[in-house]
């Protein structure tokens, strides 16, 4: 069997917090009838999003959620106030300017409280999974970086179906690449992929290498070994996919870059190293062991973990 390698680049993961990505959040301002400007987005996102707006230009208006000249404020789908400009009537003029991005998942304080929580191996019950080695480019270059990658390369069988880890809303999905990958990893955000936002804020990304189809789209809520795509094509190198975890991080959003020009720009996403389980017995592992294999399993207590009562009963794990 063929040992396969995985290079990945420091900051592939969600890097899409910017005005151009496919327009999912628009703003505008309306007058009122008492002078104050109401900002309002139009959000298209699914999921919950962070919308940070900065006022390179605020002269003679006074906002309650506006500080050092910038907003944050969490979106989700449809359209919303977000800001409201009151003008301060001792003011000798009045203008506004602002800009917008915007960024997937709820910016947090801290990393998730709960970062031992398990996570199932993303394939079907009984099946069988292979660990592959994911690294960031940084170690092939001999860089160091506190933020730097961290994820795990499972290998699949043609035909087989990638489920869920863990339970969560996707936000975005992709199947269009027909193409599968041959050769060394290299970085592309052209990659078949489906983000899932997960109950406690953080994000998991899963990157196939190999066509697929997708069974999920944009907004459904899944659970715990729910099937969300299937290697849906033959003859192909790499049936794999590169599972990461991660979360926005506040006081990365919260840096003001409007008039930052030399300064390198934050990093908004911390990786996390999620703790799988790896058998109906309750073991537990990193899977740091390359070419590892493990029959997934799927315990009653830890599928039904984040689902309600009724959720539970529905699905007979009560």
């Amino acid at each position: 069997m063929k040992i396969h390698y995985s290079l990945f680049l420091l900051c592939f993961c969600f890097v899409i917090g910017v005005n151009a990505q496919e327009n999912l959040v628009t703003l505008t301002s309306e007058r009122n009838t008492d002078n104050s400007f109401s900002i309002y987005a139009e959000s298209m996102v699914y999921g919950e999003y962070t919308l940070k707006i900065t006022f390179p230009t605020l002269t003679g208006y006074k906002a309650n959620n506006v500080y050092n000249d910038m907003a944050v404020v969490t979106i989700t789908r449809g359209k919303r106030e977000v800001v409201k400009l009151i003008p301060d009537r001792t003011a000798p003029a009045f203008s506004f300017f602002y800009r917008w991005n915007y960024y997937p998942g709820v910016a947090l304080r801290r990393a998730p409280a709960d970062t031992n929580f398990q996570y199932l191996l993303p394939g079907t019950k009984e099946n069988v999974i292979r660990i592959s080695r994911v690294s960031n480019i940084g170690e092939t270059f001999k860089l160091k970086n506190p933020n730097e990658y961290s994820g795990t390369g499972f290998v699949y069988g043609a035909g087989d179906t990638i489920c869920a880890a863990r339970a969560g809303t996707v936000f975005s999905c992709n199947d269009e690449v027909k193409t599968g990958e041959k050769g060394t990893l290299i970085f592309t955000s052209k990659r078949n992929h489906i983000n899932i936002q997960q109950k406690d804020g953080s994000l998991a990304r899963y990157d196939m290498r190999a066509p697929i189809k997708l069974l999920v789209t944009p907004g459904d809520n899944v659970i715990p070994g729910q099937p969300i795509a299937v290697f849906n094509t033959e003859n192909e190198q790499h049936y794999e996919v590169m599972f990461s975890v991660s979360y926005l991080d506040e006081k990365a959003v919260m840096v003001n870059t409007t008039n930052l020009v030399s300064t390198p720009p934050p990093v908004y996403y911390h990786f996390l190293s999620p703790v799988f389980c790896i058998g109906d017995d309750g073991q537990t592992s990193n899977l740091q062991i390359i070419n590892q294999t493990f029959k997934i399993g799927y315990p009653k207590e830890l599928v039904g973990t984040e689902l309600s009562k009724k959720e539970r009963k529905k699905l007979g794990l009560q």
